[in-house]
């Protein structure tokens, strides 16, 4: 699929690049980015899930990327119908008038929601959980407007780099080999960006992770029948879903990306 992708790159006169606002810089595929400015194609990195993230934040990650990369950025709420004027507007800008257009991302960063709101009705295939029923499997072609085409690639740029990136990156939560490890590692990382934002997300207090996710198994009813434990797999799994879903809203500043 990827050699797809990048042909369709070169088929492309812009190519918009979604990213989930709550961690810009993880969700970015330098890999794709690189490959758009090797063979001469404008890039537009898009914003989404801007509803979860405070507007001064979105505007200092706009200015970073625009003046430190020379990257065309804005942001926007898919699900919201936030900034899809904008967005439209760019676009028209960026490809002057008319063209092709392919969106690209990793899988949850919500390129086929961008299109609905885009069309203004439900074309795009969406769905809630990487690589399930309805998830978009194949490259498709959009009609945004009289002189404007998008094609949708599938989420299935591989979520690649560590084990917590993989994650992020919409890694399929059936399918991690260790759910538990998976979800103590986002929940470091996100109580090191803001140790507040579970507490306040699931009104449970807890002392660390697996003490996190036994309260949550408890909460929501998850008991093994043979031993009568709390079942934090099933705890695990549920929490990386409820991050994909953008259920946990936490945010990273610019400077503190690299720290």
């Amino acid at each position: 699929m990827i050699k797809q992708i990048l042909a369709y790159i070169r088929k492309s006169d812009l190519v918009v690049e979604v990213l989930d606002a709550r961690e810009p810089d993880l969700t970015r595929s330098k890999r794709l980015e690189n490959y758009v400015m090797e063979n001469q194609k404008k890039l537009l990195i898009v914003l989404n899930k801007g509803d979860l993230i405070p507007v001064e934040v979105l505007e200092k990650w706009k200015k970073f990327i625009e003046e430190n990369e020379g990257i065309p950025t804005i942001y926007i709420s898919a699900t919201r119908h936030l900034g899809t004027k904008v967005l439209r507007e760019k676009i028209k800008e960026l490809i002057e008038g008319e063209g092709k257009i392919i969106f690209i991302g990793y899988p949850k960063t919500g390129k086929s929601s961008i299109i609905n709101a885009l069309k203004g009705r439900h074309s795009a295939t969406t769905s809630k959980h990487p690589m399930s029923y309805g998830y978009t499997r194949s490259i498709q072609l959009f009609r945004i407007d009289n002189r404007i085409f998008a094609w949708d690639t599938p989420g299935i740029i591989p979520p690649d780099g560590n084990e917590l990136e993989r994650i992020i990156r919409g890694a399929n939560v059936d399918k991690l080999e260790d759910p538990v490890r998976g979800a103590k590692l986002l929940i470091e990382r996100i109580e090191g960006i803001d140790k507040s934002v579970l507490r306040n997300t699931y009104k449970i207090d807890y002392s660390n992770y697996l003490d996190f996710l036994e309260k949550l198994a408890l909460k929501r009813g998850w008991i093994l029948k043979t031993s009568h434990e709390p079942n934090i797999d099933e705890a695990a799994k549920a929490f990386i879903r409820d991050y994909h879903e953008g259920k946990i809203i936490y945010y990273l500043l610019p400077e503190n990306v690299n720290k």
